[in-house]
């Protein structure tokens, strides 16, 4: 099993109180805990991590110095005319409950991960969540581009597998699909049920 997905298992509640210093919103360090371990995690396959728990805390905290930035310096829209209609609707609960089950399949889908071989993982990630091609794959880890699609193929099939086992979707084509082309990350996921 990976160090960086013990590690992350391990101080998963001691990683967002760190993070909560330079992020106040629940939700927030909740996506930086989840994209510092895909991070780490995606890292670690290139690597050995001596102190995958520093390691770790080190990729959060720079992730949450780059929000910071982002944020203080994003320009600022005016709000437009809105009709009153709207405010009243509380659609606040089903995107509540689609963060939530977001967060499960990216856990349920780390887990799916850990659990393959470990050079079809390296090449699942770099296709996956690098998004980057075949060929670029096979010349950075020196296998052929064959090899490379059997491993993304092999890796899908059992990251799917291992979700439909522990309740991650219901299945191939029901529109629920954790799979998608390319991984987005957990801040594109939680803008998406915003």
């Amino acid at each position: 099993m990976s160090t960086i997905l013990d590690a992350y298992l391990e101080n998963e509640i001691a990683l967002k109180r760190d993070l909560r210093r330079f992020i106040r919103s629940r939700e927030a360090t909740d996506d930086l805990a989840q994209e510092a371990f895909l991070r780490a995690f995606s890292a670690e396959s290139g690597r050995i991590i001596e102190s995958p728990k520093v390691f770790l805390f080190k990729v959060a905290k720079n992730l949450a110095l780059n929000e910071l930035a982002r944020q203080s310096t994003m320009a600022i829209e005016p709000l437009g005319d809105f009709d009153g209609q709207e405010v009243l609707e509380d659609s606040s609960q089903a995107a509540v409950e689609d963060v939530v089950d977001s967060r499960e399949r990216i856990r349920l889908l780390t887990r799916a991960i850990a659990d393959l071989p470990p050079q079809c993982a390296k090449v699942f990630i770099l296709r996956k969540m690098q998004g980057l091609s075949h060929k670029e794959i096979a010349v950075r880890l020196n296998i052929s581009v064959r090899t490379v699609e059997n491993h993304v193929a092999l890796g899908l099939s059992r990251c799917r597998a291992y979700m439909r086992a522990h309740g991650g979707t219901d299945g191939e084509g029901s529109g629920n699909s954790p799979m998608p082309e390319r991984l987005p990350t957990a801040f594109a996921k939680a803008k998406k049920a915003e």
